[in-house]
Parts: C-alpha cells; structure tokens; sequence
C-alpha cells in the first residue's frame, strides 16, 4: 500500500484511521488549529501550525467542503505513537491492531512514503 496523496483526512488521523471505521458521508473537517492558520490569508498562501505536538507547514486552501480556508500540509504528519509500537517488532505486510482513544483498530504494518521511517499499523481504507 502505497501513500500517494495527502488530505485533510490524513491530517485529522494520520494514515486516514478515522475513516478506516466511519460510516460514509462527507470528509471529516480539517483541525481548529489548520482552519485558525489559514485565518488571515489568501490561497495559496503559506501556513504553519501545531497539532498533536507536530509543527506542521503547509499551503492555505479551501477544504472539500468549500468551508474556511485551513491549512493543507506540505507533507503528512506522523503516525501516532500507538500505531509505532504495533508494529516495533513485526515486518511489513504484518498483521497488526492497536488502541487509539476508545477505538480498537487492525491493519497492516506499513511504511509511508519515505521508506527510511520505521513501520506503523495501518488500517485499510474503506
């Protein structure tokens, strides 16, 4: 499985987790901190803020929804640290399941797109 495209799903919950188990409907909205980012700007403007400890830079655009501009990020962010220890001693295409919050999630430990990075737990995509 191969990361091509970044979203402002993959922001919410990197590796697009949360939609690995949300009912079908419209994309989740991006984070307070992208949307306050992006308060001040134009398109296309660039932006920076922090979520979930992460210093994130990125580009001011609209979301699907056509809501408030908000920060799209240059690159994805992490995956979070529970996804990490899933898979800190399997190899890749194991399967894995980790806790994030009150969910209870399995996949596969992949890597992202860049292959030097450790493996992490990554749901299937609806």
């Amino acid at each position: 499985m191969k990361l091509v495209a970044i979203s402002f799903a993959a922001l919410v919950l990197p590796f697009a987790i949360a939609a690995a188990d949300r009912p079908p409907g419209p994309p989740p909205r991006p984070p307070q901190e992208a949307i306050d980012a992006c308060a001040k700007a134009k398109q296309g403007d660039t932006c920076s803020f922090t979520h979930r400890d992460h210093q994130i830079a990125g580009t001011c655009e609209a979301p699907p929804d056509g809501s408030a501009l908000a920060c799209r990020p240059d690159h994805p962010p992490p995956p979070p640290p529970e996804a990490l220890a899933a898979c800190a001693s399997a190899k890749q295409g194991d399967t894995c399941s980790f806790t994030l919050g009150d969910r209870s999630l399995s996949g596969t430990c992949e890597r992202g797109p860049d292959a030097a990075k450790p493996l992490a737990c990554r749901p299937p995509r609806p």
